[in-house]
């Protein structure tokens, strides 16, 4: 029997070489955005990040390439 993610690690790489994560809980959320990314065009979207008050905005159009990883909290000893 197959396992369940706890979580997805999406790393977002943008142009200049910079490199982001942002933590999901569900398929669905990487999902929806990844679909906002791919839309292209210069307005901002919002990422969602982790901590209370912390945010991270990025014009799709900076995006080069997008990478998910699935997250197992009993595999790697952390809290999702």
């Amino acid at each position: 029997m197959a396992r369940k993610p706890d979580g997805y690690l999406v790393h977002i790489m943008l142009e200049g070489g910079q490199t982001m994560q942002v933590r999901v809980k569900e398929a669905r959320e990487y999902t929806e955005l990844i679909n906002n990314l791919m839309v292209g065009g210069e307005e901002f979207i919002t990422l969602p990040k982790q901590m209370d008050n912390e945010y991270m905005i990025v014009r799709p159009q900076r995006v080069s390439g997008v990478s998910v990883e699935a997250i197992y909290a009993s595999s790697v000893g952390i809290d999702l």
